[in-house]
């Protein structure tokens, strides 16, 4: 453990500790006056290291040629009771593109004997190699590292994919010349939402474009961490830092963390060599992919702490963390905050309301602009994705809370797959946020008679403040709504991949 990572860590909590002891109204209140100052000083260590990465991101090049070495690979598919002909489309993609190098195996944990069965038999006659564990001990990390154990010596690299993420002809002609330098443990080739006929795939797909086109492209070479898909290890590597971790749900990440401060290089190229993906399509697949997300986020941070990463590796790492905890619990408290100080005249902070706008509302503008105009040159998001980002982060408040709590009182979640193909409009999903909705609605008529009966000016600079915030969160609310309940995109039927 490094001490200036650990005082990175505590840093935010003793800035806002500060903030709230010298502004806190009182002790029944404080809770809400110190979120209010983590939000703001969590967005700014945020946005510091957005600034950061993105700044890195303009050196960003992939070399145009390489040397192709004879590799030996191996390519696993990793399938869990899905649908078999998505899973058969893409081991056939798999096989396409390993062919020259290697082998092709499905990795299958499903419970279901049909599923099990039906993937088996079309292994046989495809001549891909079928893997079954009767236990789903490690979840998929654990039924990797049961493969690589088998298998490693007889290979040199081992790609991984998802049971929808196919990839493109010449994948690997384009990923092995990185292996050549001998530090390259990794190289990640970004995944692909190609199925976006739902509103809530569409906002998936925009949801992931700045980590994509700028962290991703940042953190290349150094502390880039492999997706779970699309991935290409070095086998040497793994074995070297103990094969995957088992121990998180999110093992990319885990994985990616002990291969970096082992000092191996992890890279991405930021090339569409997969041309398939299917993104949660509805709301309870969204919540679910976020919510395991968030939780295997949440329990990287003991393994970030006791690492021996350096600081700009570890504020990359952390700042994952960050963002994690202000999508949920912050959130939370973000809501709160107007609703108790215009609905009940509580006051939360005590602070002069002109002075916070001076010093606020420009950093405001300062990031939103610089966020804009980062994202704006590396692919088509524009108003439309940004406002369809906000929309999905403002759905996932209350799932990715469920998870922050999991974590603190160490309470474990199964692992589960993000569901595909069926679509449900599950009302119930949707009530954290209509009870918001209309509490912050309450408020701000509430503010608006407040203010029209009150005689300070700092009054009603604090009222109109308040009532910004309170408004401001509605729309993205009421489009999340709106986007879980919308789904009058048709979706063409589907089109079974026959080998040649």
């Amino acid at each position: 453990m490094k001490l200036s990572n650990l005082l990175l860590f505590v840093l935010p909590v003793i800035i806002s500790v500060i903030f709230t002891y010298f502004t806190y109204v009182n002790l029944l209140t404080v809770w809400i006056a110190f979120g209010v100052w983590l939000s703001m000083v969590v967005g700014f260590f945020i946005f510091i290291n957005y600034y950061s990465v993105s700044k890195r991101s303009k050196k960003y090049y992939m070399p145009l040629a390489g040397k192709i070495q004879n590799y030996r690979i191996a390519s696993f598919v990793t399938s869990f009771n899905e649908d078999p002909k998505i899973v058969e489309s893409t081991l056939i993609s798999v096989k396409n593109v390993t062919q020259k190098y290697g082998k092709v195996f499905l990795l299958d944990d499903s419970t279901n004997e049909e599923i099990r069965k039906e993937l088996e038999n079309f292994c046989k006659k495809n001549d891909i190699i079928y893997f079954h564990r009767e236990n789903r001990k490690g979840f998929k990390a654990g039924a990797i590292n049961e493969a690589l154990k088998k298998i490693e010596d007889s290979f040199d690299l081992v790609a991984i994919f998802d049971a929808d993420q196919r990839p493109l002809e010449g994948f690997f002609e384009q990923v092995i010349p990185y292996f050549s330098d001998p530090k390259v443990a990794l190289v990640q080739i970004p995944q692909n939402y190609t199925e976006t006929y739902t509103k809530i795939a569409q906002g998936a797909k925009y949801q992931q474009e700045p980590f994509l086109r700028i962290i991703m492209r940042g953190r290349s070479g150094y502390s880039a961490f492999s997706l779970g898909s699309g991935s290409v290890f070095r086998i040497s590597a793994l074995k070297d830092v103990g094969y995957f971790a088992e121990y998180s749900i999110t093992e990319d990440a885990a994985t990616s963390i002990k291969l970096n401060e082992k000092g191996y290089k992890t890279v991405y190229a930021d090339v569409g060599l997969i041309w398939y993906g299917e993104p949660p399509e509805d709301l309870s697949a969204y919540l679910t992919q976020q919510s395991r997300w968030s939780f295997g986020y949440f329990q990287l941070l003991g393994e970030m702490l006791k690492s021996n990463l350096s600081f700009s590796q570890f504020f990359d790492y952390f700042s994952g963390f960050l963002y994690w905890v202000k999508e949920g619990p912050i959130t939370i408290l973000e809501f709160i905050s107007p609703i108790i100080f215009l609905s009940l005249r509580i006051p939360i902070v005590k602070i002069n309301p002109i002075l916070y706008v001076l010093l606020y509302i420009p950093y405001l503008i300062i990031t939103i602009v610089l966020f804009s105009f980062s994202v704006k040159e590396k692919g088509e998001y524009g108003l439309k994705g940004f406002y369809y980002h906000q929309v999905v982060e403002y759905l996932e408040f209350y799932a990715i809370t469920l998870s922050f709590i999991s974590w603190i009182f160490r309470r474990k979640i199964p692992f589960k797959v993000t569901p595909k193909g069926v679509v449900s409009r599950n009302f119930k999903l949707i009530i954290p946020h209509l009870i918001f909705i209309i509490l912050l609605s309450l408020s701000d008529i509430l503010g608006i008679i407040w203010y029209l009966t009150s005689t300070s000016i700092i009054l009603k600079a604090a009222i109109i403040v308040n009532i910004f915030w309170s408004t401001y969160q509605i729309p993205f609310l009421l489009g999340g709504i709106l986007a879980s309940r919308t789904y009058n995109i048709e979706k063409p039927k589907y089109t079974e991949i026959v080998s040649k």
